[in-house]
């Protein structure tokens, strides 16, 4: 891409000493087998490991792709990302953090040319390959996705993985993107709806992405107190942005009342407790919270942990792990 050429669509990759991964990432969007130009934006968020030279790297080989900058001081994931959407310029914006990588080398160009023949599409995802570091073992994502979905759809639950997204950017002025983004860590969610508010959304059942998952990412019971509040507070934020949007509410509301119920249950002490029961009166008054509990335990009935490790086991064997 020449310096004058506008790209087709921007790559934002935000990253965080993420030595041991971000080779893979820069690989699988430089090695892209497309017709039109693509520029990748890099943010390092003032990483303290090898990340930045490793980025420089690369830059030198791929100077007419790669766009790297480096936070001065460490921003944290949401400003990271909101400070690498204001220098996008493409016509599209696609998402990889650096722990992640796309294998499918026409990834991108099937995206762009749907989004080009479908005007009205403002949003396309596809399946990914899970990846779970732990273990070494593989799932596939997004089972019995449809092909279509809208905003709200949307509203009710995300089946969105970050790194396969793709949105037509102009959609929105990324550079005035509501103040509340800086403080709410589920950037991606609010992205998806943000864009899904202009049109349609279309899913690719094919997988062209690797999505690592940590086991530091399991939820304890704690931890799981703490997800499913960002959760919430998310949804509190997008239930009043999307206050003008009668179609959209219903889904939203839906699913926060779900999350708060499910706070009630794993809450840990009386201060947790209390807060998830204000917000499930204010937010859902009269609610009968006993059934509500009871129908949670009834429906979850997790998959016995070591089972599902031996599940996955057995499909890496016949699926090897695409590389970038």
């Amino acid at each position: 891409m020449s310096g004058n050429e506008r790209p087709m669509v921007s790559v934002v990759m935000i990253a965080y000493n993420s030595e041991r991964y971000i080779a893979e990432a820069i690989k699988g969007v430089v090695k892209q087998r497309v017709d039109f130009p693509v520029e990748l934006i890099v943010m390092d968020d003032a990483s303290t490991d090898s990340t930045p030279h490793i980025i420089a790297e690369w830059q030198a080989r791929y100077p007419h792709i790669i766009k790297p900058h480096r936070n001065e001081r460490n921003l944290g994931i949401q400003g990271n990302y909101l400070a690498a959407f204001a220098r996008c310029t493409g016509k599209y914006l696609a998402m990889c953090d650096a722990d992640d990588y796309w294998f499918y080398r026409r990834k991108l160009s099937r995206q762009v040319k749907y989004m080009e023949e479908h005007p009205a599409c403002a949003v396309t995802f596809h399946r990914v390959v899970n990846y779970y570091e732990d273990n070494r073992t593989l799932s596939l994502s997004n089972g019995g996705q449809t092909p279509d979905i809208d905003i709200v759809s949307l509203s009710r639950g995300n089946p969105i993985t970050n790194m396969s997204v793709m949105y037509r950017r102009e959609l929105i002025d990324l550079t005035h993107l509501p103040s509340w983004m800086h403080e709410e860590k589920l950037t991606d969610y609010t992205m998806h709806l943000l864009y899904a508010a202009h049109g349609d959304i279309h899913y690719f059942k094919r997988p062209m992405g690797v999505y690592r998952q940590f086991s530091g990412a399991t939820w304890s019971m704690a931890g799981r107190y703490e997800r499913l509040k960002m959760s919430y507070t998310v949804r509190e934020r997008l239930i009043s942005h999307f206050a003008g949007r009668p179609e959209v509410l219903p889904g939203l509301k839906e699913a926060a009342t779900n999350i708060l119920v499910a706070m009630v249950q794993t809450a840990q002490d009386d201060v947790q407790r209390e807060y998830a029961m204000q917000h499930l009166n204010r937010l859902s008054p009269g609610i009968d919270i006993d059934a509500r509990l009871n129908a949670l335990a009834r429906t979850r009935k997790p998959f016995p942990r070591r089972l599902l490790s031996a599940a996955r086991s057995i499909a890496t064997l016949f699926i090897p792990r695409p590389r970038p």
